[in-house]
């Protein structure tokens, strides 16, 4: 199981009464997302937030797709190192 970091560019959306009189710019907004990687392949990397390791339960109660041109940085950990587990002290 792999854990992945994403940091990417989307569109973002705004209504006129919101832009009051400013002149109309063009703009992307930077998101940062965290999930599971499910799939990834040469267009898009797939993630998920909830994981469940039954064939009988599908992964992911939702799953985000995102494009991999609007990526800026991407990364990737195997779970288990992650979130080791810590060693007694001994004393």
């Amino acid at each position: 199981m792999k854990l992945v970091y994403i940091r990417w560019k989307d569109a973002v959306a705004e209504e006129a009464t919101d832009a009051g009189l400013k002149s109309p710019q063009a703009q992307l907004v930077e998101l940062q997302e965290i999930g599971f990687l499910l799939d990834e392949n040469e267009e898009a990397v797939e993630i998920g937030m909830e994981i469940h390791e039954d064939a009988e339960v599908r992964p992911g109660r939702w799953r985000l797709h995102i494009p991999k041109v609007s990526i800026q940085e991407m990364r990737v950990v195997e779970l288990e190192k992650a979130f080791a587990r810590r060693r007694k002290k001994t004393v």
